[in-house]
């Protein structure tokens, strides 16, 4: 992937959070952006600081695969390539699993967005990069991730899910992908992060047992609204440019972090939460293989 010239970036989920960030932070360092969202207005104000060869907004659902393979097309026809693909697009609601038994279509339509329609995304930016893309130029994809994907997050229970399926899907894709076609995936985790997700207004009515002092989401919910206010949560501007200095990073730089047995495919944890999220799961992991190697040994 060349360097010299401005790299061409497809972004999705661009109206708020992650994805107006790192539009606003590829755009101030000169570089391309087919910005897409379901309501292209909201970015009227960029729009209108940055010239069409710069910026091309476009309106995308992601559950739509259609609309997904003609926003491809239409930067293809703009621009010629896509350097980076940024997979954004995300819903979050919390609330108890059990309370989600009344509210199932709501959980649905999270995994609609959150997995069916970032995968849909990931399989036509692998495709652009081999076929429409000059042969070998490839491209990456970067997949907005969760620290919720690492560990389960008692109120995030379906958010959670759908993180961890885009996790496993992620993986298998990189496996899949030939070498020659030159194809990187970056798989970030931010941890917390200010960002309008993480806001109170997202929280739904309470399960029946959520009210009893020894549940768990019971603290969790009366101290929602202050953990939110703190300073515990990350700057979004601060994580994207974290984001935006991998993907500048060099072929040699990027297998330093790939995992052992899967190139091309670097997982980035964001932010000290996240990484000591990390640690914590990789010590109960070890604690769980020591125990299941006794029992396999002793019993």
């Amino acid at each position: 992937m060349a360097q010299s010239a401005p790299r061409v970036w497809l972004i999705t989920g661009s109206s708020s959070g992650f994805g107006r960030a790192m539009t606003e932070e590829v755009l101030r360092n000169g570089e391309i952006v087919v910005a897409t969202l379901r309501k292209p207005s909201v970015l009227d104000d960029l729009a209108a600081q940055y010239p069409r060869t710069q910026l091309l907004v476009l309106p995308l659902d992601v559950t739509n695969e259609e609309q997904i393979k003609h926003v491809f097309a239409q930067a293809k026809n703009a621009f010629g390539h896509i350097d980076v693909v940024y997979n954004n697009a995300g819903q979050v609601f919390y609330q108890e699993l059990e309370g989600t038994s009344t509210n199932l279509a709501r959980s649905r339509a999270i995994m609609d967005v959150n997995f069916w329609g970032a995968a849909a995304v990931s399989l036509e930016a692998v495709r652009f990069f081999r076929e429409e893309n000059p042969k070998g130029y490839g491209g990456m994809l970067v997949q907005v991730s969760s620290v919720a994907a690492i560990s389960g997050v008692p109120l995030l229970g379906f958010y959670n899910t759908t993180k961890a399926a885009l996790d496993s899907f992620t993986e298998v894709l990189a496996q899949e992908v030939l070498p020659a076609w030159n194809i990187r995936f970056v798989n970030v985790h931010p941890g917390w992060t200010r960002t309008p997700i993480s806001s109170s207004d997202m929280l739904e009515p309470p399960a029946v047992y959520a009210s009893e002092p020894a549940a768990v989401t019971t603290k969790m919910r009366s101290g929602l609204d202050a953990f939110i206010k703190s300073d515990a949560l990350a700057d979004v501007e601060v994580v994207t440019k974290r984001i935006w200095s991998v993907t500048r990073m060099n072929d040699e730089h990027l297998r330093k972090g790939v995992q052992e047995g899967i190139p091309g495919l670097v997982n980035m944890y964001v932010g000290m939460d996240s990484l000591d999220l990390m640690h914590a799961k990789i010590g109960r992991l070890q604690g769980e293989l020591m125990w299941n190697t006794k029992v396999h040994y002793e019993y």
